[in-house]
């Protein structure tokens, strides 16, 4: 690599574990310079250390530490340039993961629960593409991870369906005008994966998970895909990911 091209700099939410961490240590395996966001500072301390990652704390439920990021990104401390790679990741279900799956219930959730889930969920999302859009060049590319919840039904959790569906409905609805500007952007829509969000209740001897590492394997893939603004949908690691469109659409 010339001394003059610096390596692609990815952005990963939710990146002190889970999705997050695997797509933390597959981007920085590729070469890339990686800045990792999460609020569990013990968590992105150690792995950065693991990776030599850089890790910031931020709540991306709040706009003005997204703008803090900015702020870092512009200063001379950072010397990383534009974000080339966006991965929008963080996120949380209704209830804490070691409660009954009654607690998961519309009738159950609190008004701190809901307020929090839909800050990581939803503002998060949509906090950091306000901020790192106007960062990004033609190339670049956005990866939100939205579930298989976000497209099909998820009683045990309908609030989080519906933080979900919220994620895909916007990257339908941004994918046209990115396009003018070269931007590309997916939504990734797993079934069952082995992270701290899922509930203790879930996790049974017949349950199936995939592991974080099959969909970081996605998430490196989908950067490079051009058919922008689509919900893809990973079921099974030994079965290949495929695109569920909104209705009417008919591109690609």
């Amino acid at each position: 690599m010339s001394a003059n091209i610096k390596p692609e700099f990815w952005i990963v939410t939710g990146a002190a574990s889970g999705i997050g961490a695997a797509v933390v240590r597959a981007a920085r395996k590729s070469g890339a310079n990686v800045l990792a966001v999460d609020v569990d500072q013990t968590k992105g301390s150690a792995l950065a250390e693991e990776t030599g990652a850089l890790y910031r704390s931020c709540d991306v439920g709040d706009l003005t530490q997204w703008q803090q990021l900015v702020d870092y990104l512009d200063s001379e401390q950072a010397d990383l340039g534009a974000p080339t790679r966006i991965h929008l990741n963080a996120g949380i279900q209704i209830a804490p993961p070691n409660v009954p799956l009654s607690e998961y219930q519309l009738e159950a959730a609190t008004l701190e629960r809901y307020r929090r889930m839909m800050s990581v969920n939803v503002d998060g999302v949509v906090f950091g593409l306000q901020t790192l859009l106007p960062l990004l060049a033609p190339g670049a590319a956005i990866v939100a991870t939205a579930s298989l919840a976000g497209l099909t039904p998820y009683a045990i959790d309908p609030l989080y369906a519906m933080s979900k569906h919220a994620v895909v409905g916007l990257v339908r609805s941004l994918a046209p005008d990115l396009a003018r500007r070269c931007i590309t952007i997916h939504a990734l829509c797993p079934g069952a994966v082995d992270t701290d969000i899922i509930p203790h209740a879930q996790k049974t001897k017949d349950a199936q998970f995939m592991t974080p590492a099959d969909l970081a394997k996605d998430v490196m893939e989908l950067m490079a895909e051009t058919e922008s603004g689509k919900s893809w949908v990973r079921l099974r690691a030994d079965k290949p990911r495929y695109v569920i469109r909104a209705p009417g659409d008919k591109t690609g």
